[in-house]
């Protein structure tokens, strides 16, 4: 899709970057063996050195200190899994900056230096409870779906004795659901706030023993971890409510002010923390825009700490309308426990009545529900009501009406407000698609709720007739929801960039009803992967209360035994089963979890890409754990596939979201059936056919391998999930070419061609050029560097640390694209180890950015996709 003109760079122009991360004088320019970039997003200035030994911290801040270093000291870790140091370097001035960063580097007790990233708070739906509004609150619990119910009534289990550590923005422990108190003897009995009220991910935490969320409404808070901590943990019998492991107690380490993002060099200390604090299972509701795995300092934490035999359970992001790999990190990491998100089967919901139509219209209100009785017009001025995104588009009839506008096109705010400038008094959002009622949140200043798609096309239909008048009832009701059980559409699907299994496993999170802090009323509704993590966490708890006082079996042990016994859901108003790079293993059944004694593992298999074989053969394990001999018959479930792209209408760029397909692999067992007696093992190899697509279209199949038990008495049937890639991921393009990218801009918003010349005056204050770059497909590598433009020999380097790369989102309001500005400073050729990057000298350059596609061998040219800019003049 081709830009359509310079308003594509509308962010440039207003001055305010939509980019994941920018270029900026933060020391990126030092290329060292020791510095490991890691992600992006980096906070200005600020790294996370990590030392050989203990004692180096002391030694190397006694010596930066008499060395008169412009650097100060964030934070200090001497622990098992990480010994080092938070830093802050000034990074307004190059030069100081980038010598500082190389004396590090160069220190014998050193042993990596990682640039700290911004992580953003979480993003969820939000629907208070109004105060003294009574919900049935039982039946919107999904207790039922999960098998919870069956473990807290006929196991007498409810999690007791167990730690749940929860990272996240703080608790609200006064509600009487979640103990009121903190400390020794309280629910909430262990803490600590890493940050302060006043943190926004920039500036210096100022943290306490104190982990209390008591931000207040006026602040913005959502009261996210208060909700996270009563889906874990929350009991309140007056209220009816009852959380997944109600018994267990909770550590809570807040990791984000009352608004703005957090830092991973926080992040690390939350996990040392919680793993110190003495947790079984530590929940993190959190995560970035990139679907690499391990890589980064917080990976290999999280990677260790599960290997000393701690759960951690990660949301795996709420960017399932983005399309294919948008599972987000630290969720990648190999260790960790990715978790899908599934709608819950019952939800709340208000009602109104129109004139004309008979019945009820249940709705959504998007923030407080203070919508009144009036007249409802169609929005655009066409009567298609599938527009107004612009203010021309708005029909003059809403002045001092409800618009009735439909989903699609441009996004709710912008509707929203379109129709509020026009004199509308409310707004009514009905989805495009078949479904239900979609929590939507904007911030204009006029009520706006949402409606079905049929009750949309009703009412259309209805105003057509002639004049509508509605009528609002204001009253929380509890209805079946029509995609209860199926993947939430904001579920970010998989996999991992290098095709390894993420998600894992789904837990309930679309319209989760749980505690609140007593600034938002004390209860709420919130969708999200940040819902479905905490409530497989909990499962979790109540695994372990299981074990009792024997020895605990492996983390990874555990997490096979929930995926095998997982329950893989449907597509929407479908009888196929939905893919594994949704659902992972499927929702968490952890009655049968804790109860069976068959186990099977591995328990996913990724099959990977077509374009080696080396995947295409793999071996499954089944022991039997149990007193009986079981009779098991192996089978094919197939789900159905996924496309990624529409190749003839839109090339790479991935479709948003990712389309259902009709594609089955076939699979090949070394045994169909066999008898399994108490202790025993055995083998099947699993050889697998995909299905004759287009390996151009690189469609991801997928299913279930189903171990059938012949005597359901003594070992229900198991389930192993499984995928694999048509095509060569390698094959992929990296740039976004179609739609002009990468592309150089000036900081007004003004394109500059392969055949501009660009004129860059040093002397001059913003006028240098920017490189923006918008990635269709994961990237690994980005290099960066700088040619003369006569010889077209490359002189340098004048980027790096473009590594581990996740793909832009199309449809996303601050994911669209990244861009970079060149300073005129760069690293030679010659001097590849210099100290710090040096001013070009005046003369004519191209930028030229090589990005290595997936699977691909950083030695061999043809693996990378190479860009080239057009002429920039560089002037003293």
């Amino acid at each position: 899709m081709k830009k359509s003109s310079l308003s594509y760079f509308p962010i440039v122009v207003a001055g305010v970057c939509l980019a994941v991360f920018v270029m900026t004088a933060d020391a990126v320019n030092v290329i060292h063996p020791k510095y490991k970039k890691g992600g992006n997003n980096v906070i200005p200035g600020r790294y996370l050195v990590n030392f050989e030994n203990k004692s180096a911290g002391t030694l190397f801040a006694q010596s930066l200190e008499a060395s008169n270093v412009d650097l100060s000291i964030k934070k200090k870790y001497s622990h098992e899994f990480f010994n080092g140091l938070s830093v802050h370097i000034d990074p307004t001035d190059d030069k100081l900056h980038a010598s500082t960063l190389k004396t590090i580097l160069d220190r014998s007790d050193v042993r990596s230096v990682t640039p700290v990233r911004l992580i953003q708070r979480p993003k969820v739906t939000v629907k208070t409870i109004k105060k003294g509004t009574k919900v049935p609150v039982a039946s919107v619990i999904p207790h039922a779906m999960t098998q919870v119910d069956r473990v807290h009534t006929e196991l007498k289990n409810k999690g007791k004795g167990v730690l749940v550590a929860i990272l996240d923005t703080g608790v609200d422990y006064m509600l009487p659901a979640l103990g009121g108190g903190f400390g020794k003897g309280f629910k909430v009995s262990k803490g600590y706030d890493l940050v302060g009220d006043a943190y926004n991910g920039y500036n210096t935490p100022t943290p306490d023993s104190d982990p209390l969320d008591a931000c207040g409404a006026e602040s913005g808070a959502s009261g996210h971890g208060t909700h996270v901590s009563g889906i874990v943990a929350g009991f309140d019998p007056s209220n009816n409510f009852t959380g997944v492991a109600p018994e267990a107690n909770l550590a809570m380490f807040r990791l984000f002010g009352c608004t703005g993002a957090t830092g991973t060099d926080v992040i690390i200390e939350g996990i040392l923390m919680a793993y110190d604090s003495g947790a079984d299972v530590i929940n993190l509701s959190l995560g970035e825009y990139s679907s690499w795995g391990d890589g980064d300092v917080e990976e290999d934490v999280i990677n260790k700490v599960v290997a000393k035999g701690v759960n951690m359970v990660f949301s795996a992001g709420n960017a399932g309308d983005n399309g294919i790999s948008t599972v987000g990190k630290p969720s990648t990491a190999s260790a960790g426990f990715s978790i899908a998100s599934i709608e819950n089967a019952y939800h709340t919901i208000r009602t109104l009545t129109a004139s004309g139509i008979d019945g009820p219209i249940t709705y959504l209100p998007g923030g407080d529900d203070t919508i009144a009785d009036n007249e409802v017009v169609m929005s655009d001025k066409t009567g298609a009501a599938a527009d107004s995104c612009t203010p021309e588009q708005v029909s003059p009839n809403v002045n001092g009406k409800i618009a009735l506008i439909q989903r699609g096109t441009c996004y709710f705010e912008d509707k929203a407000v379109n129709a509020m400038k026009a004199g509308a008094v409310a707004v009514i959002f009905y989805n495009n698609i078949p479904g239900e009622e979609i929590l939507i949140s904007v911030t204009a200043n006029i009520p706006v709720i949402s409606i079905t798609n049929a009750d949309g096309k009703a009412l259309a239909a209805a105003i057509k007739k002639g004049t509508v008048k509605l009528t609002f009832d204001h009253k929380e009701v509890v209805a079946p929801s029509n995609l209860g059980g199926t993947v939430s559409d904001f579920s970010s699907l998989g996999a991992e960039a290098e095709l390894n299994f993420k998600p894992q496993i789904a837990g309930v999170g679309g319209n989760v009803y749980s505690t609140l802090p007593r600034f938002l009323g004390g209860w709420g509704i919130m969708s999200g992967t940040s819902m479905s993590a905490p409530y497989v966490a909990g499962t979790m708890a109540l695994y372990i209360h299981s074990e009792g006082s024997k020895k605990r079996q492996a983390v990874s042990f555990v997490h096979e035994q929930f995926q095998n016994y997982a329950l893989p859901v449907k597509v929407y108003n479908s009888s196929v089963i939905d893919s594994p790079v949704r659902q992972g293993a499927g929702l968490v059944q952890v009655y049968d979890a804790i109860t069976q004694k068959t186990h099977i593992t591995p328990a996913q298999i990724s099959f990977n890409d077509t374009s080696s074989s080396k995947y295409k053969k793999q071996t499954i394990t089944v022991t039997n754990r149990g007193p009986k001999t079981i009779s098991y018959e192996v089978k094919n479930d197939v789900s159905t596939a996924i496309a990624p792209y529409d190749v003839k209408t839109s090339g790479y760029t991935p479709l948003e979201p990712a389309e259902n397909y009709s594609a089955a692999a076939k699979l090949r067992f070394s045994t169909k059936s066999f008898k399994l007696a108490p202790g025993k093992s055995k083998k099947i190899t699993v050889t697998v056919t995909p299905p004759k697509t287009n390996p151009r279209d690189h469609i991801y199949y997928g299913g279930y391998i189903h171990v059938v038990s012949k005597q359901k008495s003594s070992g229900k049937d198991i389930k192993v999930p499984y995928f694999g890639v048509v095509g060569s991921q390698k094959t992929l393009p990296i740039f976004d070419t179609e739609s002009g990218f990468p592309t150089v801009i000036d900081q007004s918003g003004n394109e500059y061609g392969a055949k501009d010349v660009f004129t860059f005056d040093r002397s001059i204050k913003n006028s240098e050029p920017v490189a923006a770059i918008r990635l269709l497909t994961p990237s690994k590598t980005i290099k960066a560097e700088l040619l003369n433009a006569t010889t077209k020999k490359v002189v340098g380097v004048f980027l790096t640390g473009l590594n581990y790369n996740g793909r832009n989102f199309l449809n996303s309001d601050d994911n669209q694209y990244s861009t970079y500005i060149w300073d005129g400073t760069y690293i030679p050729s010659s001097m590849p180890d210099a100290p710090l990057p040096i001013p070009a000298p005046a003369g004519t350059y191209v930028l030229r950015l090589s990005a290595l596609k997936l699977f691909g061998n950083p030695k061999t040219k043809k693996d990378w996709e190479t860009w080239t800019s057009g002429s920039i003049v560089l002037k003293n």
